[in-house]
């Protein structure tokens, strides 16, 4: 299970997002909860929308149980292509060079994303320790997955959020 904060807003959540598994079981693949104000962050996030219960949690709080690779692919997919134009096919499926190349997107951004790119450049190089097989992939992952997270909070913030 990974805890991953989109937000530094500290309201409570009005709205749960819940993916379920559509295998049989039916498990939860994960649960996000966003306040009224910042339900925008949610919309591209698939899953069935319900008013969140009375202190349900925090605004941009998603627990998430799925795989570290749909996790990775969550992350390229709801905020590191739309914010910074990259994505994993053109880096040859290598995360490390996509990331290190989002973070130079970033440095570069007219909007003054340094915070961005810092956050991004810390994941690239984790990213190349763990294909490098410098650093034990199971720690790597884990650091690799708290520094997406890190890197998607800076940038919801960044965006208003």
């Amino acid at each position: 299970m990974l805890l991953r904060q989109i937000t530094t807003c500290t309201a409570p959540a009005t709205t749960t997002v819940t993916r379920h598994s559509p295998a049989g079981d039916r498990a939860v693949l994960y649960r996000l909860g966003v306040c009224h104000r910042h339900r925008w962050l949610a919309q591209d996030w698939p899953g069935t929308r319900t008013a969140a219960p009375d202190k349900s949690g925090r605004c941009g709080t998603a627990v998430d149980h799925r795989t570290y690779g749909d996790v990775v692919q969550s992350h390229i997919d709801l905020w590191i292509r739309p914010a910074t134009t990259q994505d994993l096919p053109e880096h040859g499926g290598s995360a490390a060079r996509m990331l290190r190349a989002a973070a130079a997107w970033a440095q570069q951004d007219s909007r003054g994303e340094h915070a961005l790119a810092v956050v991004l450049g810390h994941a690239a190089t984790v990213a190349e320790a763990i294909e490098a097989s410098s650093l034990d992939a199971e720690t790597g992952r884990q650091q690799l997955l708290a520094a997406l997270s890190a890197a998607e909070t800076t940038d919801a913030a960044l965006r208003g959020a």
